[in-house]
């Protein structure tokens, strides 16, 4: 369902917004994709893990190099 084929992905669209059943997806898309577009919806809907930041790691071993992006800049 990659590429630039629209109807896979409007269908896959429809499915997300609850106007095509689990069956009806299956019958359109087959079944390995209807598969992985469920598993993907269930993870999309789900709770994001409550998980905090590790404290005890230092992911930059060496000296941090920091960008002024200008985000603050009036354009």
């Amino acid at each position: 369902m990659s590429g630039g084929d629209r109807l896979p992905k409007a269908i896959a669209t429809t499915y997300y917004k609850a106007g095509v059943t689990g069956d009806q997806l299956t019958a359109l898309v087959g079944a390995t994709s209807a598969t992985r577009l469920r598993l993907l919806k269930a993870d999309l809907e789900a709770d994001p893990l409550d998980l905090a930041a590790p404290d005890d790691v230092d992911i930059y071993e060496e000296d941090v190099t920091t960008v002024d992006t200008g985000a603050n800049d009036d354009c």
